[in-house]
């Protein structure tokens, strides 16, 4: 930055300059900052494929709480209709313009990755972001039925009644990664 002197203003030093920009939230989506001190997002590691995503992240959340995901138990629990009146979005037709006709939802749950979880769901470009929330929780229902039956290498993330029910997993967004497989991604109420 080119130092200049202007006897209207005092200088401004190094340590007052900030690095902030109010486009910084525009160019990527930054790490989520849950709003309870207890909700940590589950490490996974992505997939690789041969070919890229076909859209951009799709989220999830309540009706005034961005960023903080939806209670994959309210998903499974609630008709369609109290969902609309709970999900911000939730009859947004979230898969619009994709050519989207199924979904192939990897779960990668550190600790559980030995399990390959690969579950193919039906979808279409109508599927609303309730509906395709509902789906997602009922394959997690699965992988958590399996990870409570199987071993773990990563006990902090171990899914069981006591430590990781499925009623404190909360669907943050689903992310295209490409080859049609999709990853959500979620956090935990500890």
């Amino acid at each position: 930055m080119a130092r200049y002197h202007n006897p209207i203003h005092a200088p401004i030093f190094p340590s007052q300059i900030s690095s902030y920009s109010s486009l910084s939230g525009a160019l990527a989506p930054p790490p989520s900052q849950f709003a309870s001190s207890r909700r940590r997002r589950v490490p996974q590691n992505v997939c690789k494929t041969n070919s890229g995503p076909i859209c951009g992240p799709i989220g999830f959340d309540y009706i005034g709480q961005g960023g903080q995901g939806v209670s994959l138990a309210d998903f499974s629990a609630r008709s369609q209709n109290a969902i609309s009146q709970m999900v911000a979005g939730a009859n947004d037709q979230v898969l619009a313009g994709t050519g989207t006709s199924k979904i192939n939802l990897r779960i990668m749950w550190t600790g559980y990755e030995h399990l390959s979880f690969v579950q193919s769901m039906p979808a279409s470009p109508a599927m609303s972001r309730g509906q395709l929330g509902a789906s997602i929780a009922m394959q997690f229902w699965s992988f958590v039925g399996q990870a409570e039956k199987s071993s773990t290498t990563n006990p902090q993330w171990q899914i069981s009644q006591r430590t990781i029910p499925f009623e404190k997993i909360f669907l943050v967004a689903l992310y295209s990664i490409g080859d049609g497989i999709w990853q959500a991604d979620v956090a935990v109420d500890f």
